[in-house]
This record gives structure tokens, sequence and C-alpha cells, in this order.
């Protein structure tokens, strides 16, 4: 058979990525300051777009009406209306879908010796504190709970102990309340922030400056008897009665002058260095509140949220002015496509944070109630195929979106974890809440009761959790705890 050319006309589909679909995407995935920003700059360049709040505001000192003008027709606008369907399947845009399984010369050395206590509670204030780096003093604390935590629950308490942090490093925090908050223990609670003393820069998270010069000389193995003597006298230094120093501490007077030479080498603001960065804002995008029935209400940040109106009274005059001038309506016509565009965008970006959220309330319900213990094992498909949307579309709505609740405030992500693997195939327990139980038997070892694997195993099957020693030894490998062995030698070392 010949092959001869030959034209054919073939209809098909396919999906293809438009402008229009792009930015939708891309709004989805802003935190609220970035959408600020572009919103901002969509005002400046769309001459029909306004605030709502400009709008009230001309509207009570001006007697006109919208029947004074000519609005036009709204088969003019359907055009630059479309449908926004978030639930694509280009994934080349869903990097994140992958699932979830952060000084000067002089120093007054008064001003640090009281801790004070704050509770972002009272009045929560949602912008952080201002810094000075490439990287935030609050990025860099990110990543070390990320590095030092493998337990999800762990790493929620070390996100909330992060939000006492003062100006100058030190932990502000009420032990007590912040326990009760979250529904742990309040050793629970001072273990977590012991490991974040040891984070960097040196001397973060002290309560007081005693302590915070402590960590740095113990740092730099420094830290001797007699410096613990100094630093439990620092108000003598700070008043520079040396003789009465010397006699208190029961040294020469070359060892004060060389202790103190190395306490004046410290950083008694161990985040001095971030002080004067561009603010850096942590908004909750969703307000979960109870009602006097104990139900939970869950509500936009409308404050978050860029609130804009198209100005058709602006549009009805420059329209009318322009009649024989074609560019002048093109232009007209292009810039009211884009207009109710990005208003159709953000309208639909919030009812989709709205709808995530509800799910991820209804789903973690014994979280908010009972604590972090408690937290459920939970997927982005979980979520995803409950409220009908593409996977990819949860994951964005979940990236940077924060949600302020009884217990604290949280970025989406925290809620995601994955199930723990057991052999009876159980999946209502989360490898986060397997890795607690594992984690607080072990703390609660005695000298002469030190736990091994296997009966770690044991303890677990009574309480109905069914799962595998290389599990549990893979799992508190994880989390950074010794081998029976260890554990037994170096509690019998210090009792």
């Amino acid at each position: 058979m010949a092959v001869t050319p030959k034209l054919e006309i073939r209809q098909s589909q396919s999906l293809l990525m438009t402008p229009q679909l792009r930015q939708a995407i891309n709004l989805l995935q802003m935190s609220n300051i970035e959408l600020g920003e572009l919103v901002e700059k969509e005002l400046e360049s769309n001459p029909l777009l306004e605030r709502e709040d400009d709008k009230i505001a001309d509207a009570e000192i001006s007697s006109r009406t919208i029947d004074d003008y000519d609005v036009p027709p709204a088969t003019e606008t359907e055009d630059f209306a479309p449908d926004i369907d978030y639930d694509n399947q280009f994934d080349d845009y869903a990097s994140d879908r992958e699932g979830y399984e952060n000084a000067g010369d002089s120093y007054d050395w008064s001003d640090y010796s009281v801790s004070k206590n704050i509770s972002p509670d009272d009045g929560f204030d949602f912008f952080e504190k201002k810094l000075k780096s490439d990287k935030s003093l609050y990025q860099i604390i990110d990543e070390q709970i990320s590095l030092n935590f493998a337990a999800s629950r762990d790493r929620l308490i070390a996100a909330r102990l992060a939000e006492f942090l003062d100006e100058s490093g030190y932990f502000r925090g009420d032990i007590p309340v912040i326990a009760a908050k979250l529904g742990i223990t309040e050793k629970n609670v001072r273990t977590v922030l012991e490991k974040m003393k040891t984070f960097e820069p040196s001397g973060i998270f002290a309560q007081n400056l005693a302590e915070c010069l402590a960590i740095q000389l113990k740092d730099i193995d420094r830290l001797d008897p007699i410096m613990e003597k100094l630093l439990n006298n620092l108000e003598l230094l700070g008043a520079g009665n040396y003789k009465e120093l010397k006699k208190t501490c029961g040294v020469s007077d070359e060892d004060l002058a060389s202790a103190i030479a190395d306490i004046r080498s410290l950083n008694p603001k161990p985040a001095a260095d971030f002080a004067h960065d561009v603010t850096s804002y942590v908004i909750p995008d969703v307000f979960v509140r109870t009602n006097k029935q104990g139900d939970y209400l869950i509500e936009l940040n409308h404050m978050s949220l860029p609130r804009i109106l198209i100005n058709r009274e602006y549009y009805s005059e420059i329209k009318n002015l322009g009649k024989k001038n074609r560019e002048a309506r093109r232009f007209l016509k292009e810039q009211l496509g884009n207009a109710s565009f990005l208003v159709k965008s953000l309208h639909q970006r919030a009812t989709t944070i709205l709808r995530v959220s509800e799910e991820i309330v209804r789903r973690q319900h014994d979280f908010f109630e009972k604590g972090a213990e408690y937290l459920k094992p939970m997927l982005l498909r979980d979520v995803a195929e409950a409220v009908e949307m593409h996977e990819s579309t949860v994951s964005r709505v979940t990236n940077r979106k924060y949600m302020m609740t009884p217990r604290g405030i949280f970025e989406l992500k925290y809620f995601f974890s994955a199930a723990a693997t057991t052999y009876s195939g159980d999946e209502s327990t989360s490898t986060a809440g397997l890795k607690y139980r594992i984690k607080k038997l072990i703390e609660e070892e005695t000298p002469d009761n030190i736990l091994s694997d296997d009966k770690i195993v044991e303890l677990l099957a009574q309480k109905g959790i069914k799962i595998a020693r290389r599990t549990v030894s893979k799992y508190r490998e994880g989390m950074g705890l010794p081998s029976s062995a260890e554990r037994k030698r170096r509690k019998r070392k210090k009792f």
C-alpha cells in the first residue's frame, strides 16, 4: 500500500493551563500577607477596582445612588466570570502535595534578671517580633524544631513555646497555663523546653539572665563552680560591687577579673542580632471558637482577607466617554474582565479554606477536646475526598495557612499525620500518638525497671495496640532515645 500525504480534521479534548487558572491556583497557595501585596498591586494598576472600605466611606459623604449611573448589562461581564476549577490535574504546580508525616556593647543586667509572663491568649497579638537577618529567627527556630523533634506532638508543643519568645530571645511563657491549654502535663512541656534551650543562637529560650549566660558558658565548657556563684550574684556585678562579689565567690582579684571578662564576652540578648529586620507576621486565616453548647464554630478572619469591589460607576462614566474610541473600549473590557475574575477568585479561595478547615476540626475533634496526645491520623487524601476536591488543592490550602484555636495557633498542615503501622491494621492510632506513648513509657522508667523494646510491645498490646518490635525500635531511634542498655547505664549513673 502506497504511503501518501493527506489532510485530516480531528476533534479531541485536552486540559490547558490558562493564565487565569494559573492565577487562581497561585492565589490559593499564597499566604495572607502575599495575597495582600498582590491585591495592592492590582488596585494600583486596575482603575475599576476599589476597596470595600473606601466604597462605604464614599457612600457616607455622597447622596448619589447606583440608579444615577448607567450600569452595564450583566451579559457584558459574564464572559469574564468563568467558573474556577481548582481541582485540576496539573501536578507540576503542586510541589507541596507530598503530604505532612521554625548585641550592643553595653547592657543593663537588671533588665533581664526578672522573668515576665506573657499570655497571647489574652488579647492575642498577631504580629511577630522584629528581626535582623536574611533568615528570620523564627525560621531558624522552625528548622531546628523539625530537626530535633520527630514526633508531631512534640513539634506542636515546640511551636507553641516559640510564640512566647520576647525580642531578646527569652522565654516568657507560663508553663502551667500552656500545659493546661494543650491538655498535657507540665513535665511534657518542660521536657520540650529543655531541648529547645540547646537551640542556636546559644542562650535562647532561657527564662532569666543567669540561665541564659549559664547556657552559653556551658557551650564553651566554662561553667565551673566559681562561675555558678558569680551568676547567682549578678546584682552585685551590675552594681559594680566587686569587693562584696570577691568575698561571696571566694576568689582572688585576678580570678574575679578573668571570670568577669568571660561574662562580658557573652551575649545577654541572644536575639539581638535579629532585632532590626522587616517585621514578619503570623496572622491566622481561620478562628475556631466554642459556643455555649460546647460546639466548635469555624469562621474566617475577615481582617486578613482583602475586600475589593468593582467600581461600576466609574466604568459607566468612562465607557460613555470612550464610545468612539475602540482602543479605550478594548482596555475597559480587559480591565473589567481581570477585575471580575480576581473578585471571584478571592471569594472561592476563602470558601475553599473554610471548607477544608471545617473538615479538619471535625476529624480532629478529640485533639481540640483533650490535647495533643489525641491527634488522629489524617492524610491529605482523606480531607480531599470528604470535601470533594483534588488532593493537590488541599495541599495548597493547608500550606502557610494558620488556625487560631482555644489551644493556640497552629499551621493547618500540623494536623496531618500518618496512621501507625500495626499488625491488626487498625488505623485509629496516628504515628504521632504512638510515638508519644512510647516516649511516655520510657520517661516513666526507673533505674530498676528499664523497658526493653519487647517489653514496650507487651505494654502497648495490653492497651489494644499491636505493634512489631522493629517498629518500636525505629520510632525510638527516630526520637533520639537510646537503647534499654544505654538508658539503664545512664539512669544508674544519675542516681
